[in-house]
């Protein structure tokens, strides 16, 4: 298994260190997968190469089937204003779901700047009108960034969208380097490359990480 960075159950481990770690035989039998973001508990086997066993999966709150992630608190949903065109009818699916989840929602509207005739304005008022909080960014000139990272503060935040919307160009924005690929939008279609091909979890500050995902989220379930 790839080292991954996810929060430990308080006490578990006081030392703040990575560790690459397995999961033992006895999840498979229980039918039990450790994902991204789940609170476990380690045996560590070699301190210095930093090796180390899953010996406990507690309960999740929340899990999500795909793609795999567990305990998530706010989910991002990222919806470009052009190029490719925002898909509100997905939008509004996904944000039925974590209603129903009670997970918190932020809604990003990136490319602003490219929407010259200005109609992401009206798509941010009516989802204000309905209670969601909704951030304009312009992730490749660095506009909204710190408004966006003061709401991601103290959650595990999870980005969702479409390919080409540019969810890797605002995570690259939040911690002001490359730490994800970002993608391209084909000239033909305006549709956008998928460049994401594995769950990450990123820690940004203190009690704040930042999922990016290769896909939309599609289902969902409460506990395991």
């Amino acid at each position: 298994m790839n080292p991954k960075i996810s929060p430990m159950k308080p006490g578990t481990s006081g030392d703040e260190k990575i560790y690459e770690a397995t999961a033992r035989g006895k999840f498979k039998k229980e039918e039990i997968i450790p994902v991204v973001g789940d609170l476990v508990e380690i045996e560590v086997t070699d301190a210095e190469k930093k090796k180390a066993v899953i010996d406990t999966v507690f309960e999740r709150k929340v899990y999500v089937k795909r793609p795999k992630l567990a305990n998530i608190t706010q989910i991002v949903f990222v919806v470009s204003s052009k190029d490719p065109k925002p898909d509100l009818l997905m939008l509004d699916k996904q944000l039925a779901f974590a209603e129903f989840l009670e997970i918190k929602s932020l809604i990003v509207l990136n490319k602003t700047d490219l929407d010259k005739q200005n109609e992401f304005k009206k798509i941010k008022e009516g989802y204000e009108k309905i209670g969601y909080l909704v951030i304009e960014t312009e992730a490749k000139n660095q506009k909204g960034i710190e408004e966006l990272k003061k709401q991601l503060q103290n959650n595990i935040n999870a980005f969702s969208g479409n390919s080409g919307v540019g969810k890797s160009t605002l995570i690259n924005g939040l911690f002001q380097e490359k730490i994800t690929q970002e993608g391209e939008i084909s000239k033909r279609n305006k549709r956008g490359k998928n460049t994401t091909t594995a769950i990450k979890l990123y820690e940004m500050d203190k009690n704040t990480y930042i999922a990016d995902t290769p896909r939309l989220f599609y289902f969902f379930n409460r506990g395991n």
